[in-house]
């Protein structure tokens, strides 16, 4: 008999964590949070008092207590892996954050585990359902600025050394992290470029690390090509994040434009200078869409709005970006 609920260990509690509980207690009434699992004695207690999960040391532990049908896998880069084979051979359902490992043959063991365990997989990239980023799609669709032309999306985070106030170090590893700007907050912007542009054909970047701690890129410049044939921009950086009105995307049209910033989506058609606003830019709102999916995938059976094999679009991406600054070339995705 089909279960009313899925059980979901939050495998890593750190502040990612909190962003995903709250997103499940708002959009994902059948999913219930019943495992806490962090190395961290004080991380994995100070997230049971919130959920109300059992606290324990490691998967292998959750496991063995059957505490949990699910393994939301929310820990840094270079763990994703293991985590996702030991949670497949489990026959666990998993949820994984981007990216989904840090190179593609780690990716392709991931995926040949999630093949042989049957269980959903889903890799969780929050942008595919970003308000913003789902209303300006539909406006494409629906033509209102004729045909595309060109787009342009610019990305803005903190310091990794202190995205959040200094907890996650290993951001300034290139082992731990895999990369910098481009395959981690880059990825978010990624993504909506492949929604509305067309599939990534080919990549010329330049990058640049501006702070000394920092083993990765903390900025990436570079120019897609689709097989649409459509060219768009593509810019991230780490650095003080700037005001929410400075815009995030701009999609030009033959007959327009559509620019979104930290708070809203706004239509310029000809009907006035200061443009429509058509809708709202919300960047948490993303992980209530992601936790609606995987719950929906779960427990009705339900296709997810993009297969962890789509998801590697970004990864593949932010890889052909690092290839391109090494050889100053134009590289394929």
């Amino acid at each position: 008999m089909a279960s009313s609920e899925v059980r979901i260990a939050l495998i890593g509690c750190g502040a990612i964590a909190e962003w995903h509980w709250n997103a499940i207690r708002a959009a994902a009434p059948r999913v219930r949070v019943t495992a806490c699992v962090d190395p961290s004695a004080n991380r994995a207690a100070a997230l049971v008092e919130k959920t109300g999960g059992a606290p324990f040391p490691s998967l292998a532990a959750a496991v063995a207590a059957n505490a949990a049908d699910a393994a939301a896998i929310l820990v840094p880069h270079h763990l994703h892996e293991p985590l996702a084979l030991e949670a497949f051979a489990a026959r666990r359902h998993v949820f994984l954050e981007k990216p989904m490992a840090t190179t593609l043959d780690a990716c392709a063991r991931i995926l040949a585990a999630a093949r042989d365990a049957g269980t959903v997989f889903m890799l969780a990239e929050n942008a595919q359902y970003w308000p913003g980023v789902v209303r300006a799609k539909a406006l494409l669709d629906e033509g209102a600025i004729g045909g595309l032309v060109t787009a342009r999306a610019w990305s803005c985070t903190p310091p990794s050394g202190r995205f959040f106030e200094g907890e996650q170090p290993w951001r300034l590893s290139a082992a731990a992290a895999g990369g910098g700007v481009a395959i981690d907050a880059g990825s978010h912007f990624l993504r909506p470029l492949r929604m509305w542009c067309g599939e990534l054909v080919e990549v010329v970047a330049v990058t640049a690390t501006q702070d000394p701690a920092m083993e990765v890129e903390s900025l990436c410049r570079a120019l897609c090509r689709f097989d649409s044939g459509l060219v768009a921009s593509f810019d991230a950086l780490l650095t003080t994040l700037p005001g929410t009105r400075v815009p995030r995307f701009q999609l030009t049209g033959t007959t327009g434009e559509i620019v979104i910033d930290g708070a809203e989506v706004r239509l310029y058609d000809g009907t006035g200078s200061d443009g429509t606003v058509v809708g709202r830019s919300d960047y948490l709102g993303g992980y209530q869409g992601e936790w609606r999916d995987f719950e929906g995938a779960v427990l009705d059976g339900a296709p997810l709005a993009a297969s962890p094999e789509y998801g590697l679009g970004e990864l593949r991406a932010a890889l052909a970006m690092y290839r391109s600054a090494a050889s100053r070339r134009w590289e394929p995705v």
